[in-house]
């Protein structure tokens, strides 16, 4: 049973769920924002979504300190993870690293893989949908796997872990939904940018999740 974690209403698995169910994978969604109560032994297949939050928050979001000992404890036991943005974050900060401001990125930007001997899961480059205003110090061993020019760490492989600052589960009325507050051509363009690359994006968020499965065997 693979367990994914959100923490919004509007950050759902979204294109993540879709490839789950094609391949009849059984899953549980737990809504920590409900108060969904949190395992009290990892998972053997944990995914850390996305949320408006920052890691940082403890004292607002009650579920948080609870969240990283869980995901601190995945990693221990060779699990296999994936965090997608603030999930990506968790992990960092689980693994005793820095989550900090950092370049603002929303929208479609490009990324560059690293051909990492041995995963080259992001080779050359690749756009894909980015949505925070925080970045992180890598864990200790990780292996950067893909970079960006304003962000630095975009994607990294910890063990059987994966964390990515971008959005591969995201899906146009969500991005919609995000954008709705911004200003009329920001918002204008994302959308546009969206209409042309959600399918790209579906197929790289298949892959992972393809991957995911394998236990990153890449």
């Amino acid at each position: 049973m693979i367990t994914i974690l959100q923490h919004g209403e509007h950050e759902p698995a979204g294109t993540v769920e879709e490839c789950l169910a094609a391949r009849n994978e059984p899953f549980r969604i737990l809504r920590l924002y409900e108060g969904d109560a949190l395992p009290d032994d990892p998972p053997g297949r944990l995914i850390v979504l996305g949320g408006q939050m920052s890691v940082n928050d403890e004292s607002k979001y009650p579920f948080l300190a609870p969240e990283k000992a869980l995901v601190r404890k995945a990693i221990a036991r060779d699990a296999t993870v994936l965090g997608i943005c603030l999930g990506a974050q968790m992990i960092a900060a689980a693994c005793g690293k820095k989550v900090c401001a950092g370049e603002k990125e929303l929208g479609w930007r490009k990324i560059q893989g690293c051909n990492t001997s041995g995963h080259r899961f992001f080779p050359g480059e690749v756009e894909v949908f980015h949505w925070h205003k925080e970045t992180f110090d890598l864990p200790e061993g990780a292996r950067l796997l893909a970079t960006g020019t304003a962000v630095k760490n975009q994607a990294f492989l910890l063990g059987h872990t994966l964390g990515v600052q971008f959005h591969p589960e995201v899906t146009e009325p969500v991005i919609a939904f995000w954008a709705k507050d911004l200003g009329d051509h920001e918002r204008l363009a994302i959308m546009k940018d969206t209409a042309t690359k959600t399918d790209g994006n579906r197929v790289l968020c298949d892959a992972i999740v393809n991957a995911f499965l394998n236990g990153w065997k890449m």
